[in-house]
């Protein structure tokens, strides 16, 4: 199956989470696809000067994978820089944010599995 890419959905979340700014979404694949043990496969673009206000992980976890620009994150109350390659794993009853602090877009995929997958 090929999914092309002007079929992906794209959403804009204003102040993600508490965080500043619009955030944009988007889906590579649907839920459907994507089976009952993943939530969320998407990439995220994160503006300069804009966030994802810090939230908690309950039942799952996610996996960022960051591949443009530079930023801070809040793994679990520690700050980090972060910028192309790295990766940031949030584990079940984990917590984080995102803020990007560069000059152009912030730009990672997620991934959210379930716990229990």
């Amino acid at each position: 199956m090929i999914e092309q890419s002007k079929s992906k959905r794209q959403e804009i979340k204003q102040n993600m989470r508490g965080g500043q700014g619009d955030v944009v979404i988007t889906h590579i694949t649907n839920n459907e696809i994507l089976g009952e043990n993943c939530r969320l496969f998407a990439q995220i673009t994160v503006k300069p000067g804009d966030s994802i206000g810090e939230h908690q992980h309950l039942g799952e976890r996610e996996i960022f994978y960051f591949l443009q620009g530079q930023g801070i994150v809040v793994d679990n109350g520690r700050e980090s820089e972060i910028g192309p390659g790295d990766v940031m794993v949030t584990p079940d009853q984990g917590s984080h944010s995102v803020y990007n602090n560069g000059q152009e877009d912030l730009i990672f995929m997620a991934l959210i599995l379930n716990e229990n997958a």
